[in-house]
């Protein structure tokens, strides 16, 4: 296809778009549900840890992650890519050296906000936090 650029070996991850996301660190959860669900109108689709006070709270696009520390225009904390090839695409990050910041994981229900899933955090060449994960109860 023109305009599109293909790996020499024929490989492509298969997108889940349902789980890629941006993460964002927010001092103020509340306000920050205001902006995004309330104003924007985006739907909470997932929270982590007590629903009077989580640690991260999930809308389409977005994860917004609790850190009452965080300094203006440090907010970024990881972009995640959903993969339906995971497995695939951890080992040959592996193999083309790069070391895996959190190994590829299966994470139950009970433990990400009600989702069954598999995920694993690798760091790009510029240093930025990125994560790998599919949702396997879709």
């Amino acid at each position: 296809m023109e305009g599109v650029t293909k790996m020499s070996d024929g490989f492509s991850a298969s997108i889940q778009p349902s789980a890629t996301h941006t993460a964002i660190r927010v001092r103020d959860i509340n306000k920050a549900l205001e902006f995004y669900s309330e104003l924007i109108g985006l739907p909470v689709t997932r929270v982590r840890g007590p629903k009077d006070n989580p640690d991260s709270v999930w809308v389409p696009g977005l994860q917004l992650v609790v850190d009452p520390d965080v300094k203006s225009g440090t907010n970024l904390d990881h972009a995640a890519l959903g993969i339906r090839n995971i497995d695939d695409v951890c080992k040959r990050l592996d193999d083309a050296g790069y070391k895996a910041a959190t190994p590829l994981t299966e994470v139950q229900p009970d433990d990400q906000g009600g989702r069954h899933l598999k995920m694993a955090f690798y760091h790009d060449p510029e240093g930025n936090k990125v994560e790998l994960l599919v949702y396997l109860d879709e």
